[in-house]
């Protein structure tokens, strides 16, 4: 018992929060040595007699003095040296014992290279941590995906030693992005239920320009068959014909786009016209229902950064939403108005918006917590997706989207998007 107390000292009562932690050097060798962590000891001593000489001379910047004298970021890859390491960093580079890792850190860095410098702005700042998930090459070039961390000390503590960590992050890599997969292919078959549903929409948005491709032929062919015939009569058929053929083909690449699987793809994006090009799709439907439609589009937006197919997915989904409550209440408790009202506009310097209110019966409220969640529905053949997709679309922008009931009656969706930088 005495020796057990040599070893371990409580903590006294006026200090309950910490452990004197007095182990003796071999229970902290084995201690370290089994972590469940890869772990260097590194000696600092090369570089902290450096950034001493260039703190004297009146460096601060010491990033741009970096990129001025890269020998030095060389240098300091052959003058730190790893003196010990536990049995999970031998593991993590495939390498037979710790003498293999025992030598000058250059080696940590191989797989990226430009990491040191960032490792060395870090200590030079004096700050207790830095963290980063990169990549190493083990020893028998395997790339391996790890997070790299270093903790620096500071005086009085063991001033010329830095511990670094590292854990191997490639299984969590590899769930994350077949999760990011999964969630590709739910919105994807949820945009391809949608454009099922506005088949009808969808064929007539095409049918008009056929139809006036059609009667512009038809005009030019009668033309052709008179004596008075002109030439600026038929340029004026024709380039009717070019126009429509065009605008048929718009419409169908806009759709098929919205079909396609594709990775997306982060581009500058007028919000307005990601508006428009949705409308394309639902308009038809809206006429159909003789639901009138309001439209105020705020000049000069500021672009967003984002994929336009998700974000004309978004659109449709709120636009097909608003069409069905308003089918649904027949615009209920709004007299006999059947209207959406769709807006743009900007929030402060930092965000765009996009807001839609119809005059349907608006969301019951002990739903509008849950309105959100996946597999939530209150529509009678709905799979309880389409606003759960919407809502994990956005945030993946780094947007918000919100629902409330409007004062006047009905259901009010705002979307909130960072301005791109």
């Amino acid at each position: 018992m005495a020796n057990a107390a040599r070893k371990y000292a409580v903590a006294p009562a006026d200090d309950r929060g910490s452990w004197d932690f007095a182990a003796s050097a071999e229970d902290y060798r084995r201690l370290i040595h089994h972590l469940p962590v890869a772990l260097w000891q590194v000696d600092t001593r090369g570089a902290s007699a450096a950034f001493d000489k260039l703190k004297a001379e009146g460096v601060t910047d010491i990033a741009t003095y970096l990129d001025e004298h890269p020998e030095l970021v060389e240098l300091a890859k052959d003058v730190v040296l790893v003196t010990a390491v536990n049995r999970d960093a031998i593991a993590l580079f495939r390498g037979q014992s710790g003498a293999d890792l025992v030598a000058p850190v250059r080696y940590l860095f191989a797989a990226t290279p430009d990491m040191a410098k960032r490792v060395m702005v870090a200590h030079y700042e004096g700050r207790r941590n830095y963290i980063e998930e990169t990549k190493i090459a083990a020893f028998d070039g395997t790339l391996i995906d790890v997070l790299f961390t270093v903790t620096y000390p500071e005086r009085p503590e063991l001033y010329d030693s830095s511990l670094i960590t590292m854990l191997d992050i490639g299984e969590r890599l590899k769930t994350q992005a077949q999760l990011r997969q999964l969630q590709a292919d739910f919105t994807h078959a949820a945009r391809i239920s949608t454009l099922g549903e506005l088949a009808t929409s969808i064929a007539h948005e095409v049918k008009q320009p056929l139809a006036a491709i059609v009667t512009s032929a038809e005009t030019t062919l009668r033309w052709l068959k008179r004596d008075d015939v002109t030439m600026a009569k038929l340029e004026t058929l024709t380039s009717r014909v070019i126009s429509n053929a065009r605008r048929a083909s718009d419409i169908v690449q806009r759709i098929r786009g919205m079909a396609l699987k594709h990775v997306p793809e982060r581009t500058p994006v007028d919000l307005n016209d990601v508006v428009e090009e949705a409308l394309l799709v639902v308009r038809h439907d809206i006429e159909s229902r003789s639901i009138a439609l309001s439209m105020r589009y705020r000049d000069g937006l500021p672009k967003v950064i984002g994929d336009r197919i998700q974000l004309q997915q978004v659109v449709v989904n709120l636009l097909v939403n608003s069409v069905q409550a308003i089918a649904q209440g027949s615009g209920s408790g709004n007299g006999s108005a059947r209207r959406i009202e769709l807006r743009t506009n900007v929030d402060g310097d930092n965000a765009v918006t996009f807001t839609i209110r119809d005059t349907g019966p608006g969301i019951a409220e002990e739903n509008l917590e849950r309105i959100f969640e996946s597999f939530f529905t209150t529509k009678d053949t709905g799979m309880g997706m389409g606003l759960a997709i919407c809502q994990s679309i956005i945030v993946s922008h780094g947007g918000i989207i919100a629902a409330s009931n409007h004062p006047d009656g009905g259901a009010r969706f705002q979307v909130s998007l960072p301005v791109g930088r």
